[in-house]
């Protein structure tokens, strides 16, 4: 039983653990997803922002922000470059769906995710994941940095299934 259970946490650690031994940021209550890249260890993390009663704030619901973890891993905000071609947000409420949004990244506008208040100080960023309605957890952006624009290769997303709980994973390669 113990070498079982054993097992599971070694598996989900291997699926879960960041790439190239970069840090993991801390969860928080308003933590919603976080990108890292094969550049550097530096982290872009999305939380979301709540009211004093913990609903989404309409205006400005996510809050995107650099964790710079090459330096003494500080909190920095994103460049305007960064914030309109890469990895800024989008957010638009859903007609007839209370706190919820249509949230669209800068860096790739056809790719779905929704922004989802389950109860106050609780809200989680949905999008398809191997075919399978998933909670987003992180994403990994693999990039050629060789010349002046960096040429994404692929991204990986990784999740739980909202259905099952299980992990999610799938790799959508840049062609």
């Amino acid at each position: 039983m113990i070498n079982g259970i054993l097992a599971i946490i070694l598996s989900l650690c291997l699926f879960f653990g960041s790439k190239d031994n970069y840090p993991v940021p801390e969860k928080t209550i308003a933590r919603l997803f976080y990108i890292q890249r094969n550049h550097n260890a530096n982290t872009i993390v999305y939380d979301a922002v709540f009211d004093n009663n913990g609903i989404l704030v309409e205006k400005s619901p996510v809050d995107i922000y650099w964790l710079r973890y090459q330096e003494q891993g500080q909190r920095m905000e994103l460049r305007n470059i960064e914030r309109l071609l890469a990895f800024g947000a989008g957010c638009t409420p859903i007609k007839d769906r209370k706190n919820e949004y249509d949230l669209k990244l800068a860096a790739d506008r056809k790719k779905s995710f929704r922004l989802v208040q389950k109860e106050p100080f609780k809200a989680l960023v949905v999008t398809t994941i191997n075919q399978q309605e998933s909670q987003i957890d992180h994403i990994y952006v693999f990039a050629d940095n060789t010349s002046f624009w960096p040429k994404v290769k692929y991204i990986e997303l990784f999740g739980f299934s909202l259905e099952t709980g299980k992990p999610t994973y799938e790799r959508i390669l840049n062609e």
